[in-house]
């Protein structure tokens, strides 16, 4: 679903937006592990000028591609090389791919196989590529390919010991 939809979607009913992780998540036809939530959409959208921001990206793939040509990883490579012009014409910018290969902290249960990090100059500009229709028309390779993800929008803070945020 587009992210202008979601946030529409999410002025009609902004009381979700309150509500907590658990009920959000599961609200009929939404996958919380692939599609986000009404709630996150709504706080993302509300930082929308706030920038630069590095999203972080941990991917599951599935053992086989929804669409049955190959591996959920041939699939995020598809994905990855149709995307990789629409997130450039967004003003993204892939800074950092790799493989996660072990777990030194942190719950077993949550393995990822790849993680990606890609800047972009505001938030603005992941939200345009969402509402892109040509990017749509490739986006379904992404669901093709994974089981599980997370997003997770990294602001800099120059100073570390710092409590302000």
């Amino acid at each position: 679903m587009r992210a202008l939809s979601w946030i529409l979607i999410a002025a009609v009913g902004l009381g979700l937006a309150a509500c907590d992780s658990e009920v959000a998540n599961h609200l009929p036809g939404s996958d919380p592990w692939l599609d986000g939530n009404i709630a996150q959409f709504v706080e993302f959208n509300t930082n929308a000028d706030k920038g630069p921001v590095i999203m972080l990206n941990l991917l599951k793939f599935r053992a086989q591609s929804l669409d049955g040509e190959g591996t959920g990883a041939d699939a995020y490579a598809r994905y990855g090389e149709l995307a990789g012009p629409f997130v450039a014409r967004h003003g993204g910018e892939l800074i950092w791919a790799g493989a996660a290969t072990e777990t030194l902290v942190g719950d077993m249960g949550y393995d990822w196989d790849m993680v990606l990090l890609v800047k972009w100059p505001k938030r603005q500009n992941l939200l345009d590529l969402a509402d892109d229709a040509e990017f749509e028309a490739v986006a379904h390779h992404r669901t093709n390919a994974l089981e599980r993800t997370m997003l997770i929008a990294l602001d800099e803070q120059t100073n570390l010991l710092s409590a302000e945020q």
